[in-house]
C-alpha cells in the first residue's frame, strides 16, 4: 500500500475517532488520536489477518491485543475501516446496549476482539500466553500488543 493510501486512512480514522468521542460526550480522544498512525499500520500492511474469517483462535494468522482499552475509538475504528464490521457501526460508540462500548469487551462478540481490555496490564499476560501457545502448536504468526504509558506504571506490569 502506498503511504499517500495509508495517511488517507488514518486521517479518515482520526475524523472517526473525533466524531465518536464527540457523539458521546465522552471517551479518551488524546490516545486514540495519538495511535492512529500505528493501528492504521499494523491492520493495513503489517498484520496478516483476514476480517472476513475472523474466529478467537487466531489460528495461523496475526493476533493482535489493546491492553489499554480506554483508546477503544481508535481500535474501532481501524477494525471497521479494514472490514471487521460495518463502519457505519461506528455512529453507536458508547450508547446503551450496543457492542461498542468505552472498553473492547468479548461479551459483545466484537469481530477482531479478543480479550476483553479494562485491567490495566493484562494484555501482556494474554500476549504471552498467546505467543507460547502459537509456538507450541508450531504456528509462526506473530502476536502484537499495545500499552499505555499509564498502564505500565501499575498492575500486572508495574
Amino acid at each position: 500500500m502506498e503511504t499517500q493510501e495509508l495517511n488517507n486512512i488514518s486521517s479518515q480514522v482520526r475524523r472517526d475517532i473525533v466524531r465518536m468521542v464527540s457523539g458521546a460526550s465522552s471517551g479518551h480522544p488524546g490516545g486514540s488520536l495519538g495511535c492512529a498512525d500505528f493501528l492504521t499500520l499494523l491492520y493495513f500492511e503489517v498484520l496478516k489477518h483476514d476480517p472476513s474469517n475472523f474466529d478467537m483462535d487466531g489460528k495461523g494468522e496475526d493476533v493482535f491485543y489493546l491492553s489499554n482499552g480506554h483508546i477503544s475509538p481508535v481500535w474501532y475504528s481501524v477494525l471497521a475501516r479494514s472490514g471487521y464490521f460495518p463502519v457505519n457501526e461506528l455512529g453507536t460508540f458508547r450508547k446503551l446496549s450496543t457492542r461498542l462500548q468505552g472498553h473492547p469487551s468479548t461479551d459483545k462478540n466484537i469481530p477482531g476482539v479478543r480479550m476483553a481490555s479494562g485491567s490495566l496490564g493484562q494484555g501482556l499476560s494474554c500476549a504471552l500466553g498467546t505467543a507460547v501457545t502459537k509456538k507450541l502448536n508450531g504456528d509462526s504468526s506473530l502476536v502484537y500488543t499495545l500499552h499505555g504509558d499509564g498502564e505500565l506504571q501499575e498492575g500486572q506490569i508495574w
